[in-house]
C-alpha cells in the first residue's frame, strides 16, 4: 500500500501553524476610558466636559473612539451631543490609540436652552458617555478550512451626574444684569 508522504506531516504543520497564531487569537482589544470632571463653569450655560478613550491592540488596525450625550432634567434645555473617531493602521501590529471626546479638553459645552430657565432654578443633568475599540484581523485559510482570527471589539460606556443652577434675584454678577 503506497501513502503520499505529504499527508503525514499536514496535521503536523497545521498544529504548528494555528499554536502560532493561537496567542494572537485570544488577544482582544484593550479599552480604558477615563471622564474628566464635569461641572458646570461659573453661573452660565457653559459645562466642563470630555473623556478619555485609551486602546491599544496587538493586529496592525485598530479604531477607537465614543459619544456623549449632556442632558438636564428640564423640558426647556435640549441636549448637548458629541462623538469622535479616530483610526490607525501600521504595517506590523502594536498599535497604541488616545482618542479625545470632544477633540480638545478641557472642552467649555454650551447647554442649550439654559438661559430660558426661570431664575433660581437648579437643574439635575447627566454627562451620557460611551466608548469603544475595534481592532482588525485575519482570515488564514488552507485546504477549504479558513480561520479568522482578530476582529474583536470592546465598548464601555456609563454616565456623570452633575447640576446646573441659574442665579437668583439677589445674585450681584448674575448673567442676565446686562440684558435690557
Amino acid at each position: 500500500m503506497k501513502t503520499n508522504s505529504l499527508r503525514r506531516p499536514f496535521p503536523m504543520l497545521c498544529a504548528i501553524g494555528f499554536s502560532l497564531v493561537a496567542p494572537w487569537a485570544s488577544a482582544t482589544p484593550f479599552l480604558q476610558t477615563q471622564v474628566m470632571p464635569v461641572y458646570q463653569v461659573s453661573n452660565g450655560a457653559g459645562v466642563m466636559m470630555g473623556h478619555i478613550v485609551n486602546a491599544s491592540t496587538a493586529y496592525n488596525r485598530l479604531i477607537a473612539g465614543g459619544t456623549f450625550i449632556a442632558s438636564c432634567a428640564n423640558s426647556q434645555m435640549l441636549p448637548a451631543t458629541g462623538q469622535r473617531t479616530v483610526s490607525k493602521d501600521a504595517f506590523l501590529g502594536g498599535i497604541v490609540l488616545r482618542v479625545t471626546i470632544p477633540e480638545t479638553l478641557p472642552a467649555l459645552v454650551s447647554m442649550p436652552g439654559f438661559y430660558s430657565l426661570p431664575r433660581g432654578t437648579t437643574v439635575q443633568c447627566t454627562y451620557n458617555w460611551t466608548s469603544r475599540a475595534v481592532e482588525g484581523g485575519y482570515s488564514i485559510g488552507a485546504a477549504g478550512i479558513t480561520y479568522q482570527t482578530g476582529n474583536g471589539e470592546l465598548s464601555e460606556g456609563f454616565f456623570r451626574q452633575f447640576q446646573m443652577s441659574v442665579p437668583g434675584d439677589t445674585t450681584q454678577d448674575d448673567w442676565q444684569g446686562c440684558i435690557p
